[in-house]
């Protein structure tokens, strides 16, 4: 089974909602899952059931055998592991110091769910060059696609001079974001970069992005775009389960776009899903 089509288990705040969907996410619903976790964690089915449908817990020991068995990388383990003790905790106290804990904890993992592999990163001083203007980031992924192959046809594409093109294509060559083959074409080349979330770059990058979806609007809503905008009022259980079904969407989106060839469109992909307002 592809790990990709299984759960995350930052979706959750319970293990055993996690481990009852990461069952059920495997043919015929999980069958002799519960045996082959079991011997993984020496333990009987039967605990196993009472411990993922009924009022048992996992030891700290336990977690950490069945974050092995369940592949989990170091900072899911450590997650896992924060929901098992917060579950096990005694006091409300307690609980509650560890329930902060286990929501950080998830609002982190999310994030890094959604960021994609990095092979490349760029300086303060060019992250500054690359982030102050929305056509930087369009014109590096623009080389993927084969019709857009030099200053001239990516500035007719995007409706830019070809001398700001050539400024801009002069500095990704420089940073061996783009290339050139043998017969002078642009080519792309190393992968797509990431800004961590709090990265002071973050308010241009949104800001770019942003003002692409506000020209688009301008210039005349097409049928086959989307745009949704919107304001509403709701429940905090309902914002976290909405956000993490956004989450979730970016990352499968994502893991798509990844896979997709051939490259031939160039479209922008923003998402926003936030409080209004001061929070206490």
């Amino acid at each position: 089974m592809s790990e990709t089509s299984l759960p995350s288990i930052y979706s959750f705040k319970d293990y055993k909602k996690y481990l009852q969907k990461w069952i059920e996410a495997h043919p015929m619903k999980g069958r002799g899952i519960l045996s082959a976790m079991a011997k993984a964690l020496r333990t009987q089915t039967s605990f196993l059931s009472q411990v993922i449908s009924g009022e048992l817990n996992f030891s700290s020991e336990q977690a950490l055998d069945l974050a092995a068995y369940l592949k989990l990388s170091e900072s899911e383990t450590d997650y896992l592991l924060l929901m098992v003790a917060y579950a096990r905790a005694g006091s409300a106290n307690l609980r509650a110091r560890l329930k902060k804990q286990v929501e950080t904890a998830k609002e982190l993992g999310m994030k890094e769910r959604v960021k994609s592999d990095i092979t490349h990163v760029l300086s303060e001083q060019d992250q500054q060059i690359y982030y102050s203007a929305w056509y930087y980031s369009v014109i590096h992924i623009a080389a993927t696609l084969p019709s857009l192959r030099n200053a001239k046809t990516i500035a007719l594409r995007l409706g830019l001079s070809i001398s700001l093109v050539e400024n801009v294509l002069e500095f990704l060559l420089a940073k061996d974001l783009v290339r050139k083959d043998k017969d002078g074409q642009i080519t792309f080349g190393n992968s797509r970069l990431h800004l961590e979330w709090n990265s002071p770059m973050q308010v241009r990058n949104h800001s770019n992005y942003r003002m692409l979806t506000m020209n688009s609007v301008d210039n005349g809503i097409k049928l086959e775009d989307l745009h949704y905008s919107s304001v509403v009022s709701l429940a905090n259980e309902d914002y976290q389960n909405i956000r993490d079904t956004i989450s979730h969407m970016i990352r499968d989106a994502r893991l798509k776009i990844r896979e997709s060839e051939p490259a031939e469109e160039l479209v922008c992909f923003a998402v926003d899903f936030f409080r209004i307002g001061k929070l206490d």
